[in-house]
């Protein structure tokens, strides 16, 4: 291709920012809480920064280079049309940074931070605001060799800070939890533990305390009166659940207490759980409770219909999915696992996050291509621009 020939557009992972206000994006990995793009204005003369998968602020002093972005953001431009507007200069400067790519490049970069793994694909628990409470999946359980290798190259991703053990189940059914503990002391990798609790049992407590294996324990815990416990549950394990729970905080584990629910219940509930753990030192965080892309009705109903092209999301760069099976899939709100792109057994992660199916995937979700309707992106609130706990902004975005 002549250089004339050639044509860029704007990586849909940038974000802008501006100085002085509020940042567009925040990052959730888990639930120690948002935290902001790093990076401050190095002075006055900063105009605009521009975020990428990085969640770094690459400051600008030059409005040139935003209005680059802009004018090749929602589609392809010839790059000879683009030098002779803007500078040959900045283009290059835009291309080495790959804030400006070839279309067939967009969205072939990740950045993971965690493994999703789906140890087992059932739950004790039918919780209101859960998918499991009016569709439960069959019981199944990874088998220890696939999970080995699921450990082992997620081990080599030099960018990976800490495992799950969940996806609308409960790990701590799992008869292979210890083994599976011992996996991951071999591969140096730490567990991000959510769980109901119900199953926290002594010699569970007693596994986790081997250092290095815990990063924290999270905790489903929607309300402390036993009544509305067992209605939003459909449990019956309040008092066990609660005295495990009690038994990992003397442990000292680092816990935090998230409260799912909607509306005055929602409110109620996050006091009474405040009054009892927080003065215990653990934090209490109410969820944002969704309807998992409209697989949960009711109350928890969003009805969100998402129209024209999809505006980005973490999930699909930032986190993998595995399922009990082996499969890697898109995000925690795919329910059903419907949207998947290999299997672990299959190579790398590496070789799976950049194989053509997965890159197809994110060239929906961050709006290149036009995603389906059944695309689960369309029902999540992950989706909206005013979420505000949005990962990622396009420039397109911003009109």
């Amino acid at each position: 291709m002549s250089g004339g020939d050639r044509r860029l557009q704007t990586s849909p992972y940038l974000t802008r920012v501006m100085p002085g206000e509020a940042f567009p994006v925040s990052y959730w990995s888990d639930t120690y809480g948002p935290t902001a793009p790093t990076g401050e204005p190095p002075g006055p003369g900063a105009l605009f920064g521009i975020v990428g998968l990085d969640g770094r602020i690459v400051w600008q002093s030059d409005q040139a280079m935003l209005d680059l972005l802009r004018a090749s953001a929602a589609g392809p431009a010839e790059a000879s049309a683009l030098a002779e507007r803007f500078g040959a200069e900045l283009v290059a400067v835009a291309v080495a940074r790959s804030w400006l790519q070839e279309p067939g490049e967009l969205c072939r970069g990740y950045h993971l931070i965690s493994g999703e793994i789906e140890v087992t694909a059932h739950c004790n628990w039918g919780c209101q605001f859960c998918p499991v409470a009016t569709d439960p999946k069959p019981r199944r359980t990874m088998p220890l060799g696939l999970f080995e290798e699921v450990a082992a190259k997620l081990a080599a991703v030099p960018t990976l800070r800490y495992v799950t053990f969940q996806f609308f189940n409960e790990p701590l059914l799992d008869r292979l939890f210890t083994d599976r503990l011992d996996v991951l002391a071999r591969h140096n990798l730490q567990l991000a533990l959510y769980t109901n609790a119900s199953a926290l049992t002594p010699d569970r407590i007693e596994a986790l305390r081997r250092p290095g294996a815990l990063r924290h324990l999270i905790v489903n815990l929607p309300s402390t009166d036993e009544a509305e416990f067992a209605r939003l549950t459909g449990s019956r394990s309040f008092q066990r659940t609660t005295a495990n729970l009690d038994a990992a905080i003397e442990a000292g584990f680092p816990v935090q207490v998230v409260v799912n629910g909607v509306g005055a219940s929602l409110a109620r509930n996050l006091d009474g759980v405040r009054a009892r753990y927080e003065p215990a030192g653990v934090e209490v965080f109410a969820s944002a409770t969704c309807d998992r892309a409209g697989a949960v009705g009711g109350d928890y109903f969003q009805n969100i219909d998402i129209r024209g092209p999809l505006t980005g999301c973490g999930w699909p760069v930032h986190h993998a999915n595995i399922s009990v099976a082996g499969d890697l899939f898109l995000c925690c709100n795919d329910y059903y696992q419907r949207e998947r792109f290999g299997n672990i057994t299959a190579g790398s992660i590496h070789e799976l996050m950049t194989s053509d199916a997965a890159v197809a995937l994110r060239r929906q979700v961050f709006g290149v291509d036009d995603a389906p309707a059944g695309l689960p992106c369309r029902r999540c609130h992950n989706q909206r621009l005013d979420y505000g706990a949005r990962e990622f902004r396009p420039i397109a975005t911003f009109g």
